[in-house]
């Protein structure tokens, strides 16, 4: 059964545990540079949401690549970036209508599930990170209160 992160956005409270977790899997050293995690901060609110790639069905990440660097990893049943391939365009971070791709020192940064037992999930502290079976209520529910979470986050932003 595929797998996805998911984020409880009311349960983030910006430790950024996850992003550094994520950076040490993947490099073996603590880097915002490294991490397939971002914190989006709303600091006089206290209003914090985790970036990430969704695995939306949508795909526009994939679609946007002009090198087809994002490909779909069978053993994973995700689509991930092939960092042999990546040119660190940008592209993709561009189309991401979640704000869930970055751009690495050299290639685009894209949530692989550290190859299915993603270490954000294992050391979140508040349960706001958690790998779930994909199913369409699961999938939909997260990205709808995401978009609400960054909408609210992005108008309080403008409101200051």
């Amino acid at each position: 059964m595929k797998k996805i992160l998911l984020a409880d956005m009311d349960k983030c409270n910006g430790c950024e545990l996850c992003v550094d977790a994520c950076s040490m899997s993947h490099g073996g050293f603590c880097s915002l540079s490294n991490s397939r995690i971002r914190i989006l901060r709303e600091e006089p609110t206290a209003q914090f949401a985790p970036l990430m790639c969704e695995q939306c069905g949508e795909h526009p990440c994939q679609d946007a690549c002009p090198v087809k660097a994002i490909v779909f990893d069978p053993e994973l049943s995700l689509l991930t970036v092939d960092p042999e391939l990546c040119v660190a365009c940008g592209d993709c971070v561009e189309a991401c209508p979640y704000q869930g791709i970055f751009l690495g020192e050299e290639t685009a940064l894209k949530c692989d599930l550290c190859g299915g037992d993603p270490a954000c999930a294992g050391l979140c502290h508040t349960g706001a990170l958690r790998v779930v079976e994909v199913s369409p209520q699961t999938v939909a529910s997260g990205l709808d209160r995401k978009q609400a979470k960054l909408h609210f986050i992005e108008r309080n932003r403008h409101a200051h």
